[in-house]
């Protein structure tokens, strides 16, 4: 779908409401926007829908139970990282 807006004083671009109700787009929404030459690309990025900490970090958890990885070595890592800040 094309359409035509322009670029205000401040640099806004009105996203015309056509588009932005068949994208689900609300105030706040986030893009990225990337140029090339005489063009502008831009992509909604979603957030994800995590529901729990615990769902989130599942998959890292079994990363490190598969791994030799211990709680020894986060501390080491997170030690390390602390001094460098310093």
């Amino acid at each position: 779908m094309e359409q035509i807006t322009k670029l205000s004083s401040k640099g806004q671009i009105v996203i015309p409401k056509e588009i932005r109700g068949k994208m689900n787009l609300e105030e706040g929404a986030l893009f990225i926007i990337s140029s090339n030459e005489d063009s502008l690309c831009l992509k909604k990025i979603e957030m994800p829908k995590i529901k729990s900490w615990r769902e989130a970090s599942k998959p890292f958890k079994e990363a490190a139970k598969k791994s030799s990885f211990t709680k020894e070595d986060l501390s080491m890592i997170i030690d390390k990282i602390k001094s460098m800040k310093r």
